[in-house]
């Protein structure tokens, strides 16, 4: 069996073997068929149902073929029913009865399946062309309406003129303002309804676009109703009639007597503000090279403020490069050692070696000089324990390597906080604050105990890591000189929303409330004269700001202190 298509055929005969024979070649074919056995029924079917289409049998009890199809076709149904009727008679007159009662096609008695085919087909065609046309007759419809609703909110007055100057269409606007209902403007020529609006120049501007085909736009100066004059925006616009000819020209009248006056008064006020921008520009250059100046400054003091703290650091950095360096000299000095052992050995060795070569191997055992040295190796290896050193000097290389790279870690990490930095690059908030760790390792260890909660998964952020590098030691290296004898500090970092959160407390003397509202601002401090600058806090603060971020403290006295950093995300996704 084909496709079902979206067709369903009333099939209509009061012989079964007929409908049946029907019915089944329909359905063959891939259409749903409905089944009636008489007129009447197939009546009353059609009434309950959207039926598009009837093949039906001429004469039949009740109700007849011709009979059907008169009650269809005087019935208001909104669709168009597709006729086809199956009878043995085939006159002229019969025929010209059948098509006059409104049948659209006939088969004739015994019918073939081929001709059965191609008449449903063709009755298929016709529905389907059918519905096209009432598709796009309700599309049309419904795009006129909307168009007349637009053609008629327009401020503008519209009027559609023919090749005569006969009003053939026209908005609301222009009805209203020329006080004549709609009705009345079509068929007026427009010279004898307003000849001020319509005057020479309308009329010419008209003639032209007739003419050219191309729209025209120009201002019309025209006597208002008390004298005054007005300003109208005149447009003619050529309306085809798909033979590239113009048939029709759209007229819209704007009045923009206002927007003149406004034109005019905005014409002086320019000249008034050309003269105060140039004045303005001139202070925009002063101000330009202020601000070169103001960053110049800025970027010193960052980089002063760096230098600064490294020099408070510098006795802490110096211990923690003294101590890897110290046992890596040791270990040096004992691989020295044992290199110097394994050196003898190794000579004892070549000796042997020398001595079998020349003398021959077969009576080796038996010669004294061989025995001599056999016994010198044996007596070495036990002296300088070789297998010790077997298992020693391994280790003290890799701890001397661990030393060297620790060394090195504190090294880079150091040369990379010193260092200016002029663009914004991805980082990780981890690393940033481990580098910062590494350089501030010193102040802290001997002050506090340092428990980190990192979230791994944590998105790069865009910033610039070294500015952020200096917040994380500024706040560090204050955490630690706040704490009298051993504390904790705590490092935090988390994704909330749309942020980077970073938190870091501390279990030290906490802040005063007369001074948590005053420790961002600049030269504040509570340290001793030359124990601070007072500009560390505000740095920070001027750096999260630059980040767009925020940060926040919260403290008590005897209860330590909180700062929460907050800098948004404009991040990438880690692979």
């Amino acid at each position: 069996m084909q496709k079902a298509h979206g067709i369903k055929i009333l099939v209509v005969d009061d012989d079964p073997i007929s409908l049946k024979l029907l019915g089944n070649a329909l359905e063959h074919m891939g259409y749903r068929v409905i089944f009636a056995e008489n007129g009447k029924k197939a009546w009353e079917i059609f009434q309950e149902d959207e039926i598009r289409f009837v093949i039906s049998d001429w004469e039949m009890p009740e109700m007849d073929g011709i009979t059907l199809c008169h009650k269809i076709r005087n019935y208001s149904s909104g669709w168009y029913c597709y006729y086809i009727l199956v009878t043995v008679k085939s006159e002229h007159g019969h025929l010209k009865q059948a098509f006059e009662a409104g049948v659209d096609d006939y088969i004739s008695k015994p019918f073939n399946i081929d001709e059965l085919r191609m008449r449903v087909k063709t009755g298929e065609r016709i529905i389907n062309l059918e519905n096209e046309h009432s598709n796009l007759a309700h599309i049309l419809m419904e795009s006129r309406n909307k168009l007349e609703v637009i053609f008629d909110s327009l401020s503008a007055e519209f009027v559609i003129l023919n090749d005569r100057f006969i009003i053939e269409s026209a908005n609301k606007p222009f009805a209203v303002n020329h006080g004549l209902e709609f009705k009345k403007l079509i068929g007026v020529s427009a010279f004898d309804l307003d000849r001020d609006l319509f005057g020479a120049e309308s009329r010419r501007a008209i003639e032209a676009v007739f003419e050219s085909g191309v729209p025209t736009f120009f201002l019309l100066r025209i006597k208002g109703a008390e004298g005054e004059t007005l300003v109208k925006d005149i447009h003619c616009l050529p309306i085809e009639d798909g033979t590239e000819k113009v048939s029709l020209v759209a007229f819209s009248s704007r009045d923009v007597t206002e927007e003149r006056k406004k034109t005019d008064s905005i014409k002086t006020l320019n000249e008034d503000l050309n003269f105060a921008m140039a004045q303005v520009k001139l202070k925009n250059e002063k101000l330009e090279e202020t601000l070169e100046q103001l960053k110049g400054s800025q970027v010193q003091v960052l980089q002063s403020e760096k230098m600064a703290s490294i020099g408070q650091l510098a006795a802490g950095v110096a211990h923690e490069i003294n101590n890897p360096t110290g046992f890596v000299s040791s270990n040096l000095k004992i691989l020295n050692d044992n290199v110097v052992d394994i050196f003898r050995l190794v000579d004892q060795y070549r000796q042997f070696s020398k001595h079998v070569l020349q003398n021959g191997a077969k009576n080796s055992t038996e010669d004294e000089q061989t025995i001599s040295l056999l016994a010198a190796l044996s007596d070495t290896e036990q002296k300088i324990d070789i297998d010790y050193l077997v298992e020693d000097i391994p280790e003290l290389i890799t701890e001397s390597r661990e030393g060297m790279d620790r060394i090195q870690k504190i090294v880079m990490d150091l040369k990379d906080f010193t260092h200016p930095e002029d663009e914004q690059k991805l980082a990780s908030i981890n690393d940033c604050i481990e580098s910062t760790l590494n350089i501030v390792r010193n102040e802290i260890k001997y002050k506090a105990e340092l428990r980190k909660h990192y979230e791994e998964d944590l998105p790069l952020l865009l910033c610039y890591p070294r500015q952020l590098n200096q917040v994380f030691m500024n706040l560090l290296v204050n955490a630690a000189q706040a704490i009298d004898g051993h504390g904790i500090i705590d490092i935090i970092t988390k994704h909330v929303e749309n942020t980077a959160r970073i938190i870091i407390k501390d279990t030290g003397q906490g802040i005063s409330p007369e001074n948590l509202s005053k420790i961002f601002d600049p030269f504040f401090t509570t340290k001793p004269v030359g124990k601070g600058t007072g500009l560390g806090l505000q740095l920070v603060y001027n750096i999260i700001e630059k980040h767009r971020g925020t940060i926040h403290v919260e403290s008590e006295i005897g209860n330590g202190a909180t700062f929460t950093i907050d800098i948004p995300l404009q991040y990438k996704q880690r692979g």
